[in-house]
């Protein structure tokens, strides 16, 4: 099947799912199960593409599963309309996470495990440091988070990078 047929096989669906909608009772559920029906067809038709994979769908994914949450009374916070409670990180800070994180990075290298690298990182990191956000959140958990948020992350991001440039330390102080 070549590309001009797939993408009229994705034109039909989508007119197809538009066609029961409009035909249908008007209500919130209806127009989420279409929306879902839509984004599962669009998931469809990029996955049959060459030089696609299935990383490069995660967010489509995460949203038809978002919507799917929803229709079951849960509500996923980054669809909420309510602002967000929390406080953006200054850049300064982020950078030194990232720095943490790509510590915890190359002790995992040399064979330390996960929560033995972010232990390690931990207490490297002076007590009351402005690396935590709260005092409660110090802990191994928060510089594990960090990493794994930090590794999520795009590349183009500046955490991202901060945390690619870090790698190449061979020191590190978070007393700063």
């Amino acid at each position: 099947m070549d590309g001009n047929a797939r993408l009229e096989g994705l034109q039909k669906r989508l007119r197809a799912f538009h066609a029961s909608f409009e035909g249908g009772a008007q209500s919130d559920s209806v127009e989420r199960r279409a929306m879902r029906q839509s984004i599962g067809a669009v998931i469809d038709f990029l996955m049959a593409q060459p030089n696609w994979c299935a990383a490069d769908s995660a967010l489509f994914v995460k949203l038809g599963d978002a919507l799917a949450d929803f229709e079951r009374g849960h509500t996923a916070s980054w669809l909420s309309n309510k602002p967000s409670r929390r406080v953006l990180t200054p850049i300064n800070i982020k950078r030194r996470q990232a720095q943490a994180a790509a510590r915890m990075e190359q002790l995992m290298r040399r064979g330390l495990s996960r929560e033995d690298a972010a232990t390690r990182v931990f207490q490297e990191i002076p007590a009351g440091s402005s690396l935590f956000e709260k005092e409660e959140n110090a802990s191994w958990r928060t510089v594990a988070r960090w990493f794994d948020e930090i590794k999520a992350s795009p590349r183009s991001r500046l955490p991202r990078k901060s945390f690619e440039e870090a790698l190449r330390q061979r020191e590190f102080d978070f007393s700063a």
